[in-house]
């Protein structure tokens, strides 16, 4: 057993904080396909391994699970198929096209303002910690930010959600170029997460 990944494993599965399971299936989808079928069965193997044992065709969409796992997974699949963070961005950025609660969510809102204004919310149902906030948001001058605290289970995640904030923004902005970047982080001192997003 990888003892450095074994113990990682243990300090992060203890952090507290539930999310829906249909955050695994954006996970799968992604692993499939860019490892395959097999990339499942590496994976699911590795996390029993290290003593937390998942099933993807086995999780209930709605259901809580621990958001330690969806971290680990994330991790783990990094190191055992040997992702870079432009990866991990990727995987990020298109797990809103894989949730067909997300599109849902995109087609209900009329406007970029509404669907920044409402994301709190959509934040609540899929998270039972952490609070997110997006109220600062300027069509004039064409930005906006997203901020969330509550969250601080690893740096590798910031890559993530950068990828998916990115993703919501481009199928709400209607603009040719979007681009975001964290401004603010929890893992170098920051209280909260902020994301900047601007377009042109």
């Amino acid at each position: 057993m990888n003892e450095v990944a074994k113990k990682e494993a243990d300090r992060i599965m203890k952090i507290k904080g539930n999310v829906r399971g249909a955050v695994f299936y954006t996970h799968a989808a992604f692993i499939k396909e860019k490892e395959g079928e097999k990339g499942i069965e590496l994976l699911e193997n590795e996390l029993a391994e290290l003593g937390y044992p998942l099933r993807f065709n086995e999780v209930k969409t709605l259901a809580w699970y621990p958001e330690a796992l969806s971290v680990l997974t994330i991790i783990t699949a990094k190191r055992i198929f040997n992702w870079t963070e432009a990866d991990i961005f990727e995987m990020g950025n298109l797990a809103p096209k894989y949730s067909f609660v997300v599109k849902l969510l995109m087609s209900y809102f009329i406007s970029p303002k509404k669907c920044f204004q409402e994301a709190p919310k959509y934040w609540r149902k899929h998270y039972d910690f952490g609070e997110l906030d997006s109220q600062e948001y300027d069509e004039d001058k064409k930005y906006s930010f997203i901020r969330f605290k509550g969250y601080k289970f690893h740096p590798l995640l910031c890559t993530f959600f950068r990828g998916y904030f990115l993703r919501i923004a481009q199928y709400v902005i209607q603009s040719k170029k979007i681009t975001i970047k964290e401004t603010k982080c929890v893992h170098k001192g920051d209280s909260f997460h902020e994301f900047l997003i601007e377009w042109e």
